[in-house]
C-alpha cells in the first residue's frame, strides 16, 4: 500500500458535487502519465455521534456513493459506542475499506477485539480485507498503544482537537508522529488536521504514508484541486530525495551564515542534480499555483525547484515562443524577492532573462537593463549583469561592454565576479576586444582584483592585465 492522500468530506457542502469532481481530477492525473508513487486519492469519512465530540459527522450512506464511483474509504468514528450503536456493521454493511475507531472509548479493548472478528470473518468468507486504525486524540501518548499493535494496521494520530475541521496544525505532534514511526514501524502511520502544503513536510520526513485533509482541499474549484494535489505529490517527491548534502559547506559557499547575505535562509541538504531530476519530471505538469508553492518556500531547495521548472519550461517548451517567455519573465520580476541568492539568479538570468531581452529591440533593451542595473534588490542588479552570458557567448561585445561599463568599479564582490565571469565568456570570441576594453579602464581607474582574475582566467600571461 503507498502513500495516500484522505480527503475528507465534512465541511465539502455537496457531497455529490464533491465526488464528480475528484473523479474527474483523478482521471485527469491519470491521464498525464506523470509516473509511479503518486498518493492515492481516498474519501475520509468523519463520523461521530454528538457524545464522543460535540458535533454530528458525515453520514455514513454516502460510503455506498464512494464505493460505486471507485473510491477508496477510509472511515473514522469518532463515536461513543461504535457497537451498540451499529457503527461498525453499518461501516462494513456499505462497503467501508477501513474503520478507525478512538483509543479513548470507555470500551476501546471490546471494541478493538470485536472489530478483528469481524474482519476475519469478512476476510474468510467475502475475500475482503478491512483495514482497522486507531485514532488518538492531541494529548494521547502514542505509546499507550503498543500493548494493542498486534490488533490493528493502522494508527491515526490527530493534530487538531477531535471533531471539527479547520483547525491549525498542532506542531507538537510531530514528535508524536516520529515516535510511531520507531514504535509501530510495520503499521501505517497517518495524520489528521490542519494539514497543508507547509504543515505536510515535516510528517513526510518521518515516513508519515497517509495524510487527511479536508478545508484546505475541500473547497476549491476543479482546477485548483488537481493542481493542489500534484504539488502534494511534488512535496513528497522532493521530501522522499536524499539528504547528504555537506551542510557546512553549502551554508559557507551560499553565504547562509552568521552576518552572510542569506544568512536566514534554510537548507534540507539536497544536492543540485536531485533536484534538477524531480524538476525535469514535474515542469510540464506545473502552473503558476503549484510554482507559488515553491518560490515563496523558506527552504532554499524548494525555490531551486521552482526556477529550475521555470527554466526547463523555457529551454524545451517555450523558447520561441516570445508571449510564452515574456510570461515567465514576469513572473520571475513578480517574484524577485525570492530569487535570492547567487545559485538562483544565475540560473535565471542566461535562461529566462537573457531569452526574454532578447525579443527586445536595442533601445527597449538598454531601458531594461538600466531597470535591472539600478535596482537597490542586489539579486535583480546581478540577473541583469549575467543576462549577459549568451550575449558574451555570441560575440555581442557593444551591448556587453556597454553592460559592464557600469558596472566595472562596483566595489561589491557579487557584481565582480558576475561581470569579470561574462567578460571571461566574451574573451573567447572577442579576444583583442577585451584586452583592449580592460587595459583601457585599469588605466582610467584601478579596476578590482575578483574582476580581472575572473576576466583574465583564460588569457596568456602576456595578455593578462597587469
Amino acid at each position: 500500500m503507498g502513500k495516500s492522500i484522505s480527503i475528507s468530506i465534512l465541511n465539502s457542502g455537496n457531497v455529490n458535487e464533491f465526488f464528480n469532481t475528484l473523479n474527474e481530477v483523478k482521471e485527469k492525473i491519470n491521464k498525464k502519465k506523470i509516473g509511479k508513487d503518486l498518493f492515492d486519492i481516498n474519501i475520509h469519512f468523519d463520523v461521530m455521534d454528538g457524545k464522543f465530540v460535540d458535533n454530528i459527522g458525515v453520514d455514513l450512506g454516502y460510503i455506498k456513493l464512494a464505493k460505486d464511483m471507485g473510491f477508496y474509504t477510509d472511515v473514522h468514528l469518532m463515536v461513543k459506542e461504535p457497537i451498540l450503536d451499529r457503527y461498525i456493521e453499518n461501516a462494513i454493511a456499505f462497503g467501508a475499506d477501513e474503520i478507525t475507531i478512538h483509543y479513548e472509548i470507555e470500551n476501546f479493548e471490546e471494541t478493538l477485539k470485536y472489530l478483528n472478528v469481524r474482519k476475519n470473518k469478512i476476510l474468510k468468507y467475502r475475500g475482503r480485507n478491512i483495514v482497522i486504525g486507531v485514532a488518538i486524540k492531541t494529548d494521547t501518548p502514542v505509546e499507550e498503544l503498543r500493548k494493542y499493535k498486534d490488533l490493528f494496521d493502522k494508527i491515526l494520530i490527530m493534530s487538531v482537537e477531535a471533531g471539527y475541521g479547520g483547525q491549525e496544525y498542532n506542531t507538537k505532534v510531530n514528535d508524536k508522529l516520529r515516535t510511531a514511526k520507531v514504535l509501530f514501524e510495520n503499521h501505517i502511520i497517518e495524520v489528521d488536521g490542519g494539514i497543508d502544503i507547509k504543515t505536510i513536510e515535516e510528517p513526510l520526513r518521518y515516513g508519515v504514508e497517509s495524510f487527511v485533509i479536508g478545508m484546505y482541499l475541500i473547497k476549491l474549484s476543479k482546477n485548483k484541486l488537481y493542481s493542489k494535489i500534484l504539488s502534494f505529490n511534488i512535496k513528497n517527491d522532493i521530501e522522499m530525495l536524499p539528504k547528504d548534502v555537506n551542510l557546512d559547506f553549502e551554508k559557507t559557499i551560499l553565504q547562509i551564515v552568521p552576518q552572510g547575505y542569506a544568512e536566514h535562509d534554510t537548507l534540507l541538504g539536497i544536492n543540485i542534480p536531485n533536484i534538477r531530476k524531480i524538476a525535469k519530471k514535474w515542469y510540464k505538469f506545473v502552473d503558476e499555483d503549484i510554482l507559488n508553492d515553491y518560490i515563496s518556500s523558506d527552504y532554499h531547495e524548494y525555490r531551486r525547484f521552482a526556477i529550475y521548472c521555470l527554466s526547463y519550461l523555457v529551454k524545451y517548451m517555450f523558447n520561441e515562443d516570445k508571449e510564452a517567455v515574456l510570461k515567465i519573465n514576469e513572473y520571475i520580476e513578480k517574484n524577485m524577492r525570492y530569487i535570492n541568492n547567487w545559485d538562483l539568479t544565475d540560473e535565471v538570468a542566461p535562461n529566462i532573462t537573457a531569452k526574454y531581452f532578447n525579443t527586445l529591440n536595442v533601445s527597449k533593451l538598454k531601458e531594461k537593463l538600466n531597470e535591472y542595473l539600478n535596482d537597490e534588490n542586489i539579486w535583480k542588479k546581478r540577473i541583469g549583469i549575467v543576462s549577459m552570458l549568451p550575449y558574451a557567448k555570441e560575440g555581442n561585445d557593444k551591448i556587453v561592454l556597454w553592460v559592464v561599463d557600469k558596472v566595472i568599479y562596483d566595489e561589491y564582490h557579487l557584481f565582480q565576479k558576475a561581470s569579470g565571469w561574462v567578460l571571461r565568456e566574451l574573451y573567447k570570441t572577442k579576444k583583442e576586444v577585451v584586452i583592449k576594453y580592460l587595459k583601457e579602464k585599469n588605466n582610467k581607474k584601478k579596476v578590482p582584483s575578483i574582476l580581472l582574475s575572473y576576466a583574465c582566467e583564460k588569457m596568456s600571461k602576456e595578455e593578462k592585465i597587469m
